[in-house]
């Protein structure tokens, strides 16, 4: 009998959530095309159809928690309406082992999220602004974007670059630093190249200087100036000969550069996994590694979050969502005020008013107590 219970229960809420899930896909989907259609004109239709696909896999994890809501609140509030609750639970199978279906189904959804945030989104979030910048407005020449600001290219490396010459993808006037405590790493260039993970340069010239030894040359006696100075420029490489290029190896990707900082809107490029290193790499500076905690933690709280709604929205939907008017509202109300309280207290972790762990846990466990409650009454 109980297998035969959880089907029905499968039945009644799977096509809901599918229902839902798809619905607000379109409707951020919608959002962003309408926000971008100013700059679609002329355009190829394949390629703002393409543009747009990338954003789905970022979309579905903030959605299906959404959609897990509706998919448990129409059903249940309908069951409910028709008796059917009640019978069950006269037949001695309390609410929470009628829940059990959609809780594994919770389960489940956290599990897809999980491995889209780890293996998918990071890629197609980055595609949507390569994309964007690299092929639909700039025909491959993406890099003009960072033209004349300051990009951190991870692993210490700093790039500037004051010109850009569309034509080859080439940028002019480089400048390249790396910072050690008061000791620089300085690179001038007059050309450079920007592809993968790596910067070819020519017309280079690096320097090695220690600026804490500034102090002591000025005072020096002339006798000592070249030992001084010695302790000041620690060392330069010059090309030997003409048209020498030196290669180096960057921590960020072009297209990673071009997602976070061609435009205010930066991508959400982190996985879990690189999320955690950043978090545990004690060489960041600790405002860094606040924020990459943070991020490992709510990309781990929003996937179960999915779980968590399963829980709240139960108790709710059997006791209140007697008609599909109460229950599309209700279901509204629960998600639109979890994501509330979710983004107050991430805020809060950012404002370092608390703990990135706590900050982030917090609407999880309140929100699950809530409902674990609920379903025991």
């Amino acid at each position: 009998m109980l297998k035969h219970l959880d089907r029905y229960t499968l039945r009644e809420t799977l096509p809901v959530l599918l229902a839902s899930a798809a619905f607000y896909t379109a409707v951020f989907l919608f959002g962003f095309f309408y926000v971008g259609s100013p700059w679609l004109g002329g355009i190829p239709l394949g390629l703002i159809l393409k543009w747009l696909a990338y954003h789905v896999p970022g979309i579905l994890v903030q959605v299906l928690p959404m959609a897990v809501v509706t998919a448990v609140v129409v059903p249940f509030g309908r069951l409910a309406a028709e008796g059917a609750v009640l019978a069950v639970a006269a037949g001695g199978i309390p609410l929470r082992r009628l829940a059990a279906p959609v809780l594994l189904l919770g389960l489940f959804l956290a599990g897809v999220s999980l491995w889209l945030n780890e293996y998918v989104a990071p890629w197609t979030n980055q595609q949507v602004r390569v994309l964007w910048w690299e092929e639909m407005h700039t025909h491959g020449r993406g890099l003009v974007r960072l033209r004349g600001r300051t990009i951190p290219l991870g692993g210490g490396l700093e790039l500037y670059f004051k010109d850009y010459d569309y034509a080859r993808d080439e940028m002019v006037h480089v400048r390249i630093q790396k910072w050690e405590g008061e000791r620089a790493t300085l690179i001038f260039a007059d050309r450079g190249t920007y592809r993968g993970d790596r910067v070819e340069l020519w017309g280079y010239q690096l320097f090695r200087v220690d600026y804490s030894a500034i102090p002591a040359l000025l005072k020096a006696n002339p006798k000592d100036l070249g030992q001084a100075l010695r302790r000041v420029f620690l060392g330069a490489l010059l090309p030997r000969k003409k048209g020498a290029v030196l290669t180096l190896k960057t921590g960020l990707t072009r297209g990673e550069a071009i997602a976070r900082f061609a435009d205010p809107l930066a991508a959400d490029t982190w996985s879990l996994t690189k999320a955690w290193r950043a978090a545990h790499d004690r060489t960041r500076p600790e405002p860094e590694r606040r924020e990459a905690s943070l991020i490992f933690h709510a990309k781990l709280a929003l996937p179960l979050a999915n779980l968590v709604l399963v829980l709240l929205s139960l108790p709710f939907a059997v006791r209140y969502a007697r008609t599909p008017g109460l229950s599309l509202g209700l279901s509204v109300l629960i998600a639109v005020g979890f994501y509330l309280v979710f983004l107050l207290f991430r805020s809060l972790g950012s404002l370092s008013a608390i703990p990135p762990a706590v900050a982030v846990w917090t609407p999880d466990l309140a929100f699950a107590w809530i409902g674990w409650r609920g379903l025991r009454g």
